[in-house]
């Protein structure tokens, strides 16, 4: 019999927890049936061996997405190989009775005139291509494209090459697979205004810049003015159709969740109450987003198991909320760029000195410090400002406009927003890997 160990416990609640994960895609998708005809109509001209079209996905965070875009390619990759089987036995069982018979029964045109079917998928999430808020460029996506296709040992490094370069060595990989090539492209919108590479491919054969590939393209954004801002060029050939997700309403979330829950937890460890509370949360604070409730009811199975239950609680849907927006918050502190980081961590120096709310010529004597310590040159006080305001409309920090008449004057305070903190700031630094550092604030 095994020792004990120090991480057993008898309190077991999950039965599959893989089934809960982010990167899991069920056999089956739920309340996605609208968008699920319309995404097939765009993959059936690759089925029938035609060209492929070009479409732009968007919805919110935890919509279904990219869920529904693995199910699909997955689906689509299967049907394609029983199609070409099927293809190749009837090819063979019409040489067959061609050399049994003297004379042929039938035209060799009218026995089956299809043609296999090659189809290569890349995907690529252009969220992950560079450090955690800065834009990805149409470059560093043509790359990781060519790395996609390429072995191991022949991959290329992210810099170092002429943009002209990477692109030609990208469709010299697409040609030699020849067939359909479909590119997808997750997070697109992490592009920003650099979509070279959205009128790039889709335009490759009619430029000449391949000849035995035919180049599909689909992006998928969460940002619902990406496609607005893309250039009018890149509209007529990413946008030829486009798919909009739907969120989900707190009944699709119930359902969505009894069907995880059923295959990833235990019998008796949850009831309809929790499913319920899951989805509604869901609802309320996430704008209906399917992956904020299957957290919610993960962390809140993991918090009874670390309690010793084997029951999920009502009190453990709401302390898995507390815990997944500490969480969330400090995502959110990361995903801007550097210098709102630096004047998030110059607000979170004067909050540990009591001095917030503050002035802009204080929050600047700060920042520069910060900027300073991370080896970066910081902005003017004008500069920083705009992002001082920015991240006051996106409820990082609150600001307060005082007026002392003639005698003071008009002017603006800043402090953090409820839901931020100095932990989370800080969080957020060391999660990027960058050590915290401490500045002076008012002789301190």
């Amino acid at each position: 019999m095994a020792p004990d160990s120090i991480f057993e416990d008898e309190a077991e609640v999950f039965h599959d927890i893989e089934v809960l994960e982010e990167d899991y895609t069920p056999d089956t998708i739920l309340c996605r049936d609208e968008v699920m005809t319309e995404y097939i109509n765009v993959l059936k001209p690759i089925y029938k061996g035609r060209p492929p079209q070009n479409a732009f996905l968007y919805g919110d965070t935890g919509v279904g997405k990219t869920a529904v875009t693995n199910h699909l390619t997955t689906q689509l990759e299967a049907d394609i190989r029983q199609k070409n089987e099927d293809i190749e036995r009837q090819h063979e069982q019409s040489e067959q009775e061609t050399e049994e018979q003297t004379q042929p029964a039938v035209e060799p045109d009218a026995v089956d005139s299809a043609a296999p079917v090659d189809l290569t998928i890349v995907k690529v999430n252009c969220q992950n291509l560079t450090s955690t808020g800065e834009r990805t460029s149409s470059y560093q996506v043509a790359i990781a494209l060519v790395n996609e296709l390429r072995p191991p040992k022949d991959m290329i490094a992210s810099t170092g090459y002429a943009p002209q370069a990477v692109y030609s060595m990208l469709y010299e990989e697409m040609d030699a697979l020849g067939g359909t090539v479909l590119v997808i492209l997750d997070e697109v919108d992490r592009i920003g205004a650099d979509d070279t590479i959205l009128y790039e491919l889709p335009r490759a054969r009619a430029n000449e810049k391949v000849e035995n590939a035919r180049i599909g393209l689909i992006g998928i954004s969460n940002d619902y003015t990406f496609r607005s801002n893309l250039s009018p060029k890149v509209k007529d050939t990413l946008c030829e159709t486009e798919i909009k997700f739907p969120a989900y309403n707190a009944m699709q979330l119930r359902e969505i969740l009894r069907d995880r829950a059923s295959r990833a937890l235990y019998d008796n460890t949850y009831g309809d109450d929790v499913i319920a509370l899951c989805a509604a949360l869901a609802t309320r604070e996430s704008s209906g987003s399917a992956r904020k409730a299957i957290n919610l009811l993960r962390r809140a199975g993991e918090i009874a198991e670390n309690d010793g239950r084997t029951t999920i609680l009502e009190a453990d849907v709401h302390e898995a909320k507390d815990d997944l927006e500490y969480g969330d918050m400090v995502d959110s502190i990361t995903d801007q760029d550097a210098h709102k980081r630096y004047v998030l961590a110059a607000v979170a120096h004067l909050s540990n000195a009591d001095a917030t709310p503050a002035r802009v010529k204080e929050v600047h004597r700060a920042y520069r410090a910060v900027a300073e310590s991370y080896a970066a040159d910081p902005l003017s006080q004008r500069g920083m400002y705009n992002h001082l305001t920015k991240l006051a409309m996106l409820g990082f920090l609150t600001s307060h406009d005082n007026n002392e008449g003639i005698k003071g004057g008009q002017y603006y305070e800043f402090e953090f927003s409820d839901e931020v903190d100095r932990s989370k700031v800080r969080e957020a630094f060391e999660s990027m890997g960058h050590s915290w550092h401490d500045v002076r604030i008012h002789g301190s």
